[in-house]
């Protein structure tokens, strides 16, 4: 008995050089990472996971790969990270809907909170409030006094889906403004969007990279837009809501986590990489060009922002009963 013990200590002691030089092993060393994102190629997450992609790689040399994990409103890709190893070697490149998973996914299958490690703050775009070419409205204010008339038509808005964060957005709006509107959930911007071209829908909450082609060839019309800062260079001649007397100021932010149990001194590694890729002026002019704001904050950033919107949207879904059906 006491040779077994003996033996199975010497063991654990010949193991544990191997396990300190594996999890002293520098990040990323040569060892390639991926970046998981929710949604198919081409949209706005995508686009940024891409940026940070090939610029992270310039700077380590190492091998960074964006893999799209689509599928179940975005449970695909959030269960494939927290479901691999706390090494550095996949991180999530989330949007707001990670935030606001939780009151619409019952079963969810994990805890936003205690199964992630948050790691920072990378990105902010501004909502911006669009309508058809053809619409009368010319401002956000404008929208709202058409929509209180007595004799005023059924306004339709769309989402890229139920539970979105367009859809909640466009539901706060109508407490705000006390307004109603009929919501029309599509399975994306791009849809919702053509629908809007078309003046199918009447009003849609949109992040600037989805709109910007169409509003520069007057096919459609942003009425405000949505931050708690001021009017962005890409769209200088719209007004902000508070400008309008409408306090929205919710925007799309864009942020990087990984799984729970990362080591404290990889995510410092991975937060001042990011912070050099956001620190880059050709970085920052591509993204101010789109219509974003590079943020840089740090995990404590990010933990309060998704606390704050778990809080707020969790109470939206509640309250109107939302679901993932409507």
């Amino acid at each position: 008995m006491v040779l077994r013990i003996l033996a199975a200590m010497a063991a654990l002691l010949l193991a544990l050089p191997a396990q300190v030089h594996a999890q002293a092993q520098p990040w990323p060393g040569n060892r390639q990472v991926r970046l998981l994102v929710t949604y198919p190629p081409g949209g706005t997450t995508d686009f940024v996971a891409r940026l940070f992609a090939q610029r992270l790689g310039e700077q380590t040399g190492a091998s960074f790969v964006v893999e799209n994990r689509s599928g179940g409103g975005g449970v695909v890709g959030w269960t494939a990270a927290v479901r691999s190893p706390p090494d550095g070697t996949t991180l999530l490149l989330t949007d707001n809907s990670l935030a606001t998973a939780p009151p619409l996914y019952p079963n969810l299958g994990f805890d936003i909170r205690a199964d992630f490690t948050p790691i920072s703050l990378l990105v902010d775009y501004p909502t911006v409030f669009v309508v058809p070419a053809s619409s009368p409205a010319r401002s956000l204010r404008d929208f709202v006094e058409r929509q209180r008339a007595p004799a005023a038509e059924p306004a339709f808005y769309g989402s890229m889906g139920a539970g979105s964060s367009p859809h909640l957005y466009t539901e706060h709006l109508q407490d705000l403004a006390e307004i109603r509107m009929t919501h029309v959930p599509y399975r994306g911007m791009g849809p919702a969007f053509a629908d809007l071209l078309a003046g199918r829908i009447g009003l849609l909450i949109a992040a600037p990279p989805t709109v910007l082609g169409a509003l520069r060839d007057n096919r459609a019309r942003a009425i405000a837009i949505g931050t708690a800062g001021g009017r962005i260079p890409a769209l200088p001649d719209v007004p902000t809501a508070r400008e309008l007397g409408i306090d929205f100021t919710y925007s799309f932010w864009y942020g990087l986590v990984g799984p729970r149990g990362m080591d404290p001194a990889v995510v410092a590694r991975i937060q001042a990489e990011i912070g050099k890729v956001l620190a880059n002026p050709e970085v920052r002019a591509r993204f101010v060009e789109q219509g974003a704001t590079p943020v840089a904050g740090d995990a404590a950033a990010l933990t309060a922002v998704m606390e704050n919107d778990l809080a707020r949207w969790s109470e939206v879904v509640r309250a109107k009963g939302i679901t993932l059906q409507q």
